[in-house]
This record gives C-alpha cells, sequence and structure tokens, in this order.
C-alpha cells in the first residue's frame, strides 16, 4: 500500500490529538539533558578526584625523597671528612 493509500484513508481522521500532554516531549528531552548532564558531573568529578590524589600523592614522595636525600648527602659528607 503506498502512502498516497494511508493518508487517503486516515483523511476523516482528527491528526490533532487534543487530549495529548503538550509537555510530555519537553519532559522527555529535559530528562535526557540531566541524565547526560550527572554522567558528565560524575566523570569529571572522578577525574578531579583522581588527579588531586595523584598530585598529593606525589607531593608526598617528594618531600620524603628529599628529606632522606639531604639525611644521605649530610652522613656521606660526614664520612669524607
Amino acid at each position: 500500500m503506498s502512502w498516497v493509500q494511508v493518508v487517503a484513508n486516515r483523511s476523516n481522521e482528527d491528526i490533532f490529538d487534543e487530549d495529548a500532554d503538550e509537555m510530555y516531549p519537553v519532559q522527555k528531552e529535559w530528562n535526557n539533558t540531566m541524565r547526560k548532564r550527572l554522567k558528565e558531573g560524575y566523570r569529571d568529578g572522578v577525574e578531579a578526584g583522581k588527579e588531586l590524589a595523584l598530585q598529593e600523592g606525589f607531593n608526598q614522595g617528594y618531600r620524603q625523597g628529599a628529606e632522606l636525600m639531604v639525611a644521605c648527602g649530610q652522613f656521606r659528607g660526614t664520612l669524607n671528612l
């Protein structure tokens, strides 16, 4: 059946559904947008947390390494005298 026949057969039907909820498409789009933003926010938060933990770990390790090397350098200097 061609589309012309379908349109002709339905020509007596009301194409406007006055009982339809006009806000449904808008609400559906809003929900999809909010769901996407929630996922993006979660990903951004996880990434920021990883970066912060990595930086803090590096800072702590660098500080401990520097303190240890200063002590080793002083000990080595004392032995060379």
